[in-house]
């Protein structure tokens, strides 16, 4: 099984992408600490200090203004994940990840439903950035 969450940004297209592929940016809005900006065929390291957890992110596909994937470790298992943008209108894009290969267990169900809130805070968050500056994880304007 696989999650899919999808939303509008009320933002140009390559601003939605260069907050997503920037470590600074994404220290904004997501993580705590982003080892580089996301390129294909990196490995990079993200770090979430309120959680004290980190992740190895192997990234597989960046195509610009389009669709970035990596896979990661995360719950003990290895997963895909795909972040695809498409240009709605000058000011509108979508966004819409999907994360790949959930079992059909409970556990698995649970693990899947925990991600499934985790990449819906993801879009809040980083709408959240782009709209006003400020940084939900902590409550700070950036």
């Amino acid at each position: 099984m696989n999650l899919t969450v999808k939303d509008i940004v009320f933002r140009p297209l390559h601003e939605v992408y260069n907050a997503i592929i920037s470590a600074e940016k994404l220290c904004g809005y997501f993580t705590s600490h982003a080892s580089e900006d996301i390129g294909e065929g990196k490995l990079l390291i993200w770090e979430w200090a309120d959680y004290n957890v980190s992740a190895e992110i192997a990234v597989t596909t960046v195509k610009k203004n389009e669709q970035i994937s990596f896979e990661w470790v995360v719950s003990g298992k290895k997963s895909s994940v795909d972040i695809k943008l498409k240009k709605e209108e000058e000011r509108k894009t979508l966004i819409e990840i999907t994360e790949h290969s959930f079992g059909s267990s409970e556990k698995e169900i649970l693990r899947m439903m925990g991600q499934t809130q985790g990449w819906t805070d993801f879009i809040c968050s980083l709408k959240a950035y782009l709209y006003t500056g400020i940084n939900l994880r902590n409550g700070k304007q950036n």
